[in-house]
């Protein structure tokens, strides 16, 4: 009948997407891409042009060889299939060392011992550094202000500065110190990027000795409580069997001390020196032109397939 409205596969067909007006559609945008493409190119290069590349320095360690563990000559290569199998079994003296080593790359015991480096804090925390007065001084500017003015506007809890300490040392190696580390490889690879290569080296490098450090004077005195504790109680006891069982102790104590007080590293073995990469890591400008091709690509797209519509909708619609 004349003036039916076509339903079914008719009202299908006619809201499927037409491959050739789809093309036609781009086609007659394609100055809307090719500008909203040029745009986000455009923003990506100036950013490469402003932005701050960063060197990435590493260290990878070893556990240290600690020697007379009886542990580890007991358990001979059943250690070594365990841990491949993925079975955590009791860990030697030296072994227990370098996860504590690992657990405190992040610790706040070792940022306040990095704190004490005043050079490096300066550094670190050169926008809150005040060369002139060679003191700390809290940074002002339009841009900290504008940025607190918004945190209050929008109920973003806004804390008082402070001078750099252990705290906020503690926060920034929370970010910027990575940790790569495999359970089945005896190995951890520590990671920091900075502005500065030589920089980064050397933050790594003194990280890495004060840690060990901090881990060797526990042990020493650790160690030195024990022995005194042992010598008192050898002193004491008349039983042959007590007696034997003090002094096998007090001779592993001994063995303990005599690893804490050795000039080797204690608890990680450094393999090789802190080197810095010889080109920056970040950003990377090919990576970050492809990003913006795509991501221009794609917005440029959508905004001409949006204009399209809209033009159609438009010249349907009933004149008013």
């Amino acid at each position: 009948m004349d003036g039916e409205v076509p339903t079914g596969g008719s009202a299908a067909a006619t809201d499927e997407i037409d491959l050739a007006e789809l093309a036609r559609a781009l086609w007659g945008g394609r100055w809307i891409i090719a500008g909203v493409t040029g745009a986000v190119l455009l923003a990506a290069v100036l950013y490469l042009n402003f932005a701050t590349y960063k060197y990435t320095a590493r260290l990878t360690l070893t556990p240290a060889q600690a020697s007379g563990s009886t542990l580890t000559s007991k358990l001979g290569g059943l250690s070594d299939l365990a841990s491949i199998a993925g079975i955590n079994m009791p860990q030697d003296s030296s072994a227990l060392a370098f996860s504590l080593y690992v657990e405190g790359i992040h610790s706040r015991s070792l940022a306040d011992a990095m704190a004490r480096h005043r050079n490096l804090m300066q550094i670190i925390f050169h926008r809150d550094w005040n060369a002139a007065k060679s003191a700390w001084q809290e940074p002002t500017g339009f841009v900290r202000s504008t940025a607190t003015a918004i945190k209050r506007m929008l109920g973003i809890p806004v804390y008082d500065w402070r001078p750099p300490d252990g705290a906020r040392l503690q926060e920034f190696m929370a970010e910027e110190v990575g940790i790569e580390q495999d359970p089945k490889k005896p190995f951890v690879t520590i990671s920091f990027d900075h502005e500065d290569p030589v920089f980064a080296a050397r933050f790594i490098s003194t990280l890495n000795s004060e840690l060990d450090n901090f881990l060797r004077q526990k042990a020493l005195a650790r160690a030195n409580g024990n022995i005194e504790y042992l010598s008192i109680q050898l002193g004491k006891v008349t039983i042959a069997e007590h007696r034997e069982a003090l002094a096998q102790a007090l001779s592993e104590q001994e063995k303990q001390r005599m690893v804490a007080s050795s000039s080797a590293p204690y608890a990680a073995d450094p393999f090789g020196t802190a080197t810095a990469s010889a080109h920056p890591t970040a950003p990377r400008p090919v990576l970050v032109l492809a990003a913006s091709l795509m991501a221009g690509l794609l917005l440029g797209t959508l905004a001409a397939l949006g204009i399209c519509r809209l033009r159609v909708y438009r010249a349907l619609a009933p004149a008013s």
